[in-house]
C-alpha cells in the first residue's frame, strides 16, 4: 500500500486542535509551552491581564514578567494575521525592570528568535538555576546544530528526568523509532516528534543507529552540512551562501536526501502534506512512519511486525489515562490510524478474527479520544472483501479490453458495469460463504413492467423490451447501494492483482471515479475547452438533425423522429435501461455517459449523466442525481488505477 488515501481524512496536526478544558482562573498561572498544552485564547487573554497587574504590584517580579511575555506570544501566535502585543518593547521593559535573573536571559535568547550569538544568555540563566526547564529545548537545539552530542545528551538527561515530557508522547516517538529500519534517515517536522526522539536516543539509548533530522533545521547551514557528512550524503549545493534553505527550496533538499543517500530513509507522519503529496507514489506507510521506496513492497507486513511485535501498546487500549499533554497527545494518536484501519482490514481479509476484534478496540479508542469517531466509523463499516482463491473463471482479458485510457495511468470502464461482471461478483461471494456480504450486495429484482408510463401499461412484455431485455447480461446492473458498488470495486482489485496469468499491468486499484474524473471521461476531450459541452458528444443538443435521439433518456411524451427506419413504441430506443453498448461512444470510447443509468461516483452522494427515467435537460454531464439509496435508475462504471 503506498501512501494511504486515508491520509486525506486525518490531517496531521502539529498543535492539538482540540483545547484543553479549562475552568476561567482568577489566578495567574505559569504559561507552559502550547506543544505540551493547548489552551483556548481566551485563557490566554486572561493571563495576559492577570499577570500584567502583578507586574503593577510588583514590577520587580521576574516570574511575573516572563509569564505576562509568554502569554503575551501565545496570544500573537494564535492571532495568525496580526500581533495584538509589542513583544520587542516588552522586552525592553525586562530588560529595565529584571535584568541579571534567570527570566530576563532566557526571555533575551527567546526574543532573539534562536540567533546563536545569543546562546551565552541561556548557559547564564542555566547556570543561575539548573533545575528549571524552559532552556532545555534551546540548548538541545544548539548543541544539535553544532554537533556536540555530550552536552546535547546531558541536557537531554536532565530533561527526561524533570518529568516534564508526557508518558504518552515518549511512548509515541518510541514507536515512531522502533519500527524502522537498522541506521534509518528519520526526518521530523515539529518538537513533539523530534526532542522525545531525541531524547529517547540519548537518555534511554533507544534506536540510536537512527540519524534524526529535523527539516526546519535544514536551513541551517552548519546543521544541513554537518548531518549530511554523518549520513554520507553529498554536501547540498551552496546558491548564495546566505540563501536560508526553506520553504520553496525545501521539497529539493528533501529529493537530494532520498536520491542519494545510501541509508533507508522514512519520513515523520508529521510532515506537511504539501511534502507527503510529493511522493506519494513512493512512500509506504510502517506505522508512524512512511519509508521512501522507488520499487514496491509489502509494507503492510511491516507494519504487521510493527503492531504485533514492536510497539507500545498499553497506553493505547486502556483509554487514555489523564495526561497532562492529553489533547496533544490524542492529535499525535491520530496519526496512527491509516495504518492501523489498513492492518485491521488486512486482519479481515486474512479471517483472523481475534486479531481484528483487538485492533478495532485500539482504533475506536484513538477515535474517541481524538473525537474522530465520525469518520472512522463510517471507514469501519465499509463491506471489506477477505482475501480468496482466484475465481479462474473470471475473464481478466476481457477486463482489460474493457478500460479506456484516459492518462497514462487512469482508465475508465468503456461501459457502466454489466449484470454478467457483477454476477461473477455474487457468485463469488457465494462461493466464499459471506453471505452477510452477499446479503448487502445483492440486486432486488427490478419490475420493470410496473415502471411503464401511464399511457404505455398496455404494451406487452416483447413490446416494452424492444431494445433489449433490462435483466439481461449486458445490460447495466441497477438497484445496488453504494456499499455494495464500493465493495465490487475491492473484489475485482482483488481478484485482477492475484489473476497469475498474462495480463495488462501488473498491479491496479479499481474504485469509483471523483465528480471531476466523471466529468472528464464524460467529455471525451483530451484538451477541455473553455466552455464544456453539455453532452458527451460534444454538442449542446440531445438530437440529431432527423430528430433521432441520442442517448436513453425519458422521452414518451416526445413525437417519433422523422423518416425512422426503425418503428420502436419509445422514441429514443428504450423505455428502461438498455444495453450497455448501445448508442454512439464519446470521443474517449466510453458509452453511455448520458442517460441509460445515472452513474454513481466517490462520495455515494451523487450519481451523474442522468438515466432513462430523466429528461435530457437532466442527463447533462453536469447534472447530478441525489442517491438515497438503491434504485432501478442507478449504476456505476469503475476507473482503474494503474499502480505498477
Amino acid at each position: 500500500m503506498k501512501m494511504s488515501l486515508l491520509f486525506i481524512i486525518f490531517s496531521t496536526l502539529h498543535l492539538s486542535a482540540i483545547a484543553t478544558p479549562y475552568a476561567i482562573s482568577t489566578e495567574p498561572e505559569k504559561i507552559v509551552s502550547i506543544t505540551q498544552v493547548l489552551y483556548e485564547m481566551e485563557y490566554y487573554e486572561t493571563q495576559v491581564g492577570l499577570w500584567e497587574k502583578e507586574i503593577s504590584e510588583d514590577s520587580d517580579n521576574a516570574n511575573a514578567w516572563m509569564n505576562y511575555y509568554l502569554a503575551c506570544r501565545v496570544v500573537n501566535t494564535l492571532n495568525k494575521d496580526q500581533n495584538p502585543y509589542d513583544l520587542s518593547a516588552i522586552y525592553d521593559d525586562i530588560k529595565t525592570q529584571v535584568a541579571d535573573t534567570y527570566e530576563f536571559h532566557y526571555l533575551t535568547y527567546l526574543n532573539g528568535r534562536g540567533d546563536t550569538s545569543l546562546f551565552f544568555h541561556l548557559e547564564k540563566a542555566f547556570a543561575l538555576d539548573p533545575s528549571r526547564t524552559e532552556v532545555l529545548s534551546h540548548m538541545v537545539t544548539y548543541y544539535a546544530i553544532k554537533g556536540d552530542t555530550d552536552q546535547m545528551t546531558k541536557h537531554n538527561k536532565l530533561w527526561l528526568e524533570s518529568g516534564e515530557i508526557s508518558s504518552g508522547i515518549l511512548n509515541w516517538n518510541y514507536n515512531a523509532l522502533i519500527g524502522l529500519e537498522k541506521n534509518a534517515i528519520l526526518l521530523t517536522y515539529g518538537d513533539n516528534d523530534t526532542y522525545p526522539a531525541w531524547m529517547l536516543q540519548q537518555a534511554q539509548e533507544v534506536r540510536s543507529d537512527v540519524k534524526v533530522i529535523n527539516i526546519h533545521l535544514l536551513r541551517n547551514r552548519e546543521y544541513i552540512d554537518r548531518v549530511f557528512g554523518e549520513c554520507d550524503v553529498p554536501m547540498y549545493p551552496r546558491e548564495g551562501e546566505e540563501k536560508m534553505v526553506w520553504e520553496s527550496d525545501l521539497l529539493p533538499v528533501v529529493d537530494h536526501i532520498f536520491y542519494h543517500s545510501g541509508r533507508p530513509v522514512y519520513i515523520n507522519v508529521t510532515l506537511p502534506k504539501m511534502i507527503r503529496d510529493n511522493y506519494k507514489d513512493v512512500l509506504y506507510t510502517v506505522g508512524l512512519a512512511f519509508k521512501y521506496s522507488v520499487p514496491s513492497f509489502d509494507n503492510i507486513s511491516v507494519v504487521k511486525d510493527n503492531y504485533e511485535n514492536k510497539f507500545l501498546k498499553d497506553y493505547l487500549k486502556l483509554g487514555f489515562s489523564y495526561d497532562k499533554s492529553v489533547t496533544v497527545l490524542n492529535s499525535l494518536n491520530v496519526n496512527y490510524l491509516p495504518a492501523f484501519i489498513s492492518l485491521y482490514n488486512h486482519y479481515i481479509k486474512s479471517d483472523d478474527k481475534a486479531k481484528a476484534k483487538g485492533l478495532r478496540e485500539v482504533i475506536e479508542n484513538i477515535s474517541i479520544a481524538s473525537g474522530k469517531e465520525d469518520e472512522v466509523s463510517a471507514i469501519l463499516e465499509k463491506p471489506i472483501i477477505r482475501n480468496r482463491a482466484i475465481d479462474s473463471h473470471f475473464d481478466i482479458k476481457k477486463v482489460d479490453k474493457n478500460m479506456i485510457a484516459l492518462s497514462s495511468t487512469l482508465y475508465a470502464a468503456s461501459t457502466e458495469t454489466t449484470n454478467e461482471f457483477y454476477d461473477k461478483f455474487l457468485l463469488d461471494l457465494l462461493k466464499e460463504k459471506e453471505f452477510d456480504l452477499l446479503e448487502l450486495c445483492k440486486s432486488d429484482k427490478v419490475d420493470w413492467m410496473s415502471l411503464l408510463p401511464e399511457k404505455m401499461k398496455h404494451l406487452s412484455q416483447q413490446q416494452a423490451y424492444s431494445n433489449g431485455d433490462p435483466d439481461s447480461a449486458i445490460a447495466p446492473v441497477t438497484n445496488i447501494s453504494y456499499a455494495a458498488a464500493e465493495a465490487y470495486c475491492e473484489w475485482l482489485t482483488i481478484v485482477y492483482n492475484s489473476y497469475p496469468k498474462k495480463k495488462r499491468h501488473q498491479e491496479v486499484l479499481f474504485r469509483l471515479p471523483t465528480e471531476e474524473e466523471w466529468e472528464y471521461a464524460a467529455t471525451g476531450m483530451h484538451e477541455l475547452p473553455k466552455n464544456r459541452p453539455d453532452y458527451p458528444w460534444g454538442g449542446y443538443y440531445y438530437q440529431n438533425a432527423k430528430g433521432c435521439y441520442l442517448a436513453n433518456f425519458y422521452s414518451t411524451d416526445e413525437p417519433p423522429c422523422e423518416d425512422c427506419k426503425v418503428n420502436l413504441p419509445d422514441v429514443d430506443g428504450g423505455f428502461f435501461v438498455v444495453n450497455a453498448t448501445a448508442y454512439f461512444p464519446n470521443n474517449f470510447g466510453l458509452y453511455n455517459c448520458s442517460g441509460n443509468v445515472a452513474e454513481m461516483v466517490s462520495g455515494g452522494e451523487v450519481a451523474k449523466g442522468g438515466s432513462w427515467e430523466d429528461p435530457p435537460s437532466e442527463c447533462k454531464i453536469s447534472s447530478r442525481k441525489e442517491v438515497s439509496g438503491p434504485s432501478p435508475a442507478i449504476g456505476f462504471r469503475v476507473l482503474m488505477e494503474v499502480m505498477r
